[in-house]
């Protein structure tokens, strides 16, 4: 019955259109990092440092989406090493890229290097993540 349900979830996803789902997350990366206040005017009460942590799952979740979708274009042929740990590298840069953009728009967002740390971190921990289970879902 589990294996029914992944594939049909398979299914689903190898429907989508090549890339959707990573440019739906470069999207809202973008809106939430490059727009003055993306979530309203009203401070929500969080603790300090949080925001590295909500860096580190938006970047870690943008390399998921790339690796995703570059697994779902490969027929859910299992990814090699050097694929996983080049999407860490793409979502890290990508990171790095919207520090200097808040820092040249001058939009009141400020570019942080303890950002970059979390959003490479967050790429890094998800592309081990997927090295580590791709098997659960991936065919030989």
């Amino acid at each position: 019955m589990l294996r029914e349900k992944k594939e049909k979830i398979m299914r689903i996803l190898a429907q989508l259109p090549p890339q959707l789902l990573t440019v739906i997350t470069v999207a809202l990366i973008l809106w939430l990092t490059l727009v003055p206040h993306p979530l309203g005017d009203e401070e929500l009460p969080i603790f300090p440092g949080a925001d590295k942590i909500v860096h580190a799952i938006m970047f870690g979740w943008l390399t998921l989406m790339i690796l995703l979708d570059r697994q779902r274009r490969r027929d859910w042929r299992r990814l090699g090493n050097p694929v996983i740990w080049v999407a860490a590298i793409i979502s890290s840069l990508f990171g790095i890229l919207i520090e200097y953009l808040q820092w040249g728009m001058a939009l009141g967002r400020g570019f942080e290097i303890a950002d970059m740390l979390a959003d490479t971190a967050g790429a890094f921990i998800a592309s081990t993540l997927w090295l580590l289970l791709q098997h659960h879902w991936s065919r030989n």
